[in-house]
């Protein structure tokens, strides 16, 4: 890596670097009769360049960055990769970063979603191209003076837009887990709000929220990405007593409700495998701090709202059918936990 400031406001960086993956895996398919391991090997060598360049005036108001990649790869070919990152400082209360770029990512299939191996469907795998998506991102940061003290707001937005990627399509067929590559559009749009203050001395509440709208094509139709939550919402508050000896954290988390992969009739014409969309659930954690000269006990709870998963392995009764299914996990499985802890600082 090289870099070099040939004027004041005006820098720049220029590097090589090389990247080797080998990935070594065994595993038995149903269609082998003699129930031999199948040995697959996938490797990429990754060889590539990049220069950015960097605008940073004495003002502070503007920093600006534009950088570019070229690489090679040894299954892919050659692409490039651009990236522009903008940074407005206008008032001291506000700052303004936008962003606009493009990645690249081989796809493994197997080693990424080893978890569907559990399931008991039979799992195809077609030709997969490397994954491409442009993406796009403004964040705001605010600091609004509110009586006597500093409210934080950050306010952010980030669209994803795929031209390639590795779908896993549990909607098609009842018995069956595909793993593809896009046939249509796949996008992401996410929203994200929050504030941070401290109500007196030692009080600090903190509010989030996240809204997400995500959509792949699976089998010609566009649709939500199944088990993902449409929004999350987060509530902390930290309170930490005049003198630092005691710290009391809690925060509450909500997932939002979302899409299932599309069920079907196990068995009996009249049983569902599982709901068409999961519902909206909150967690509540916990924990209290007594802290001394050189170590600290604490004392804590999660999922201290007792909620849990109804019924998350479909089918566990015949784990060897096509219907056994461990993979649709959407909310917590194991209910209230306590735990109880020491921290020992070292040569402090």
């Amino acid at each position: 890596m090289f870099e070099t400031r040939f004027t004041d406001p005006h820098s720049l960086s220029l590097g090589l670097s090389v990247v080797h993956d080998r990935l070594s895996q065994d595993y038995r398919l149903r269609h082998v009769a003699d129930g031999t391991l199948t040995h697959l090997v996938e490797k990429e060598t990754v060889t590539g360049a990049y220069g950015q360049y960097t605008f940073t005036p004495a003002s502070d108001v503007l920093t600006l960055m534009a950088g570019v990649r070229v690489d090679h790869s040894s299954l892919h070919g050659t692409f490039v990769t651009p990236r522009l990152h903008l940074r407005l400082h206008p008032a001291q209360f506000l700052t303004l970063r936008l962003s606009a770029g493009k990645g690249y990512r081989t796809a493994h299939a197997l080693a990424e979603n080893n978890y569907l191996l559990a399931s008991g469907r039979l799992l195809v795998i077609n030709d997969l191209h490397q994954e491409s998506a442009w993406n796009y991102g403004i964040t705001s940061a605010w600091n609004i003076p509110l009586w006597g003290k500093l409210l934080k707001v950050n306010a952010e937005y980030h669209y994803t837009c795929f031209e390639h990627q590795m779908v896993i399509d549990m909607d098609r067929a009842p018995g069956l887990i595909f793993i593809n590559d896009l046939d249509g559009k796949s996008r992401s749009h996410t929203w994200q709000v929050d504030l941070s203050y401290p109500v007196v001395e030692g009080l600090e509440l903190t509010i989030a929220y996240r809204h997400n709208d995500v959509k792949t094509t699976y089998d010609g139709k566009l649709r939500e990405k199944p088990l993902t939550p449409r929004c999350k919402g987060l509530f902390a508050a930290s309170y930490k007593t005049p003198l630092g000896l005691w710290q009391f954290d809690v925060t509450l988390q909500l997932n939002g409700s979302g899409r299932m992969p599309d069920p079907y009739y196990i068995d009996n014409p009249v049983q569902l495998s599982w709901p068409t969309h999961f519902p909206a659930h909150c967690q509540l954690n916990a924990q209290v701090t007594r802290w001394f000269r050189h170590f600290s006990v604490y004392l804590g709870g999660e999922n201290l709202t007792n909620y849990r998963q109804p019924n998350p392995i479909i089918a566990a009764d015949r784990p060897w059918s096509q219907s056994f299914e461990p993979t649709m996990i959407w909310g917590a499985v194991s209910g209230a936990m306590a735990y109880l802890g020491i921290r020992i600082n070292l040569f402090r």
